[in-house]
């Protein structure tokens, strides 16, 4: 007869098992789908470069306002 801890060591050996099998699984069906990624550096510096883009000119944005209000501050 098994004790409580020989058998939730085969029971936790087991869903490891499975949990391995399954994303193996996985992997090989979604292989195919993804296709081949060779080439998306292009795409994702383009993307970078106009997230630095649209950054900078918020920026630039928000300091302009910024001091513009500054300087209408009326002093006592």
């Amino acid at each position: 007869m098994q004790t409580i801890e020989e058998h939730m060591k085969e029971v936790c050996h087991t869903a490891a098992a499975f949990v391995r099998f399954l994303r193996a699984m996985v992997a090989a069906r979604m292989t195919p789908l993804l296709g081949d990624e060779r080439g998306e550096i292009a795409s994702w510096v383009v993307v970078t470069a106009l997230v630095v883009v649209a950054a900078i000119v918020i920026v630039g944005i928000v300091v302009t306002k910024l001091t513009t209000t500054a300087h209408n501050i009326q002093t006592p």
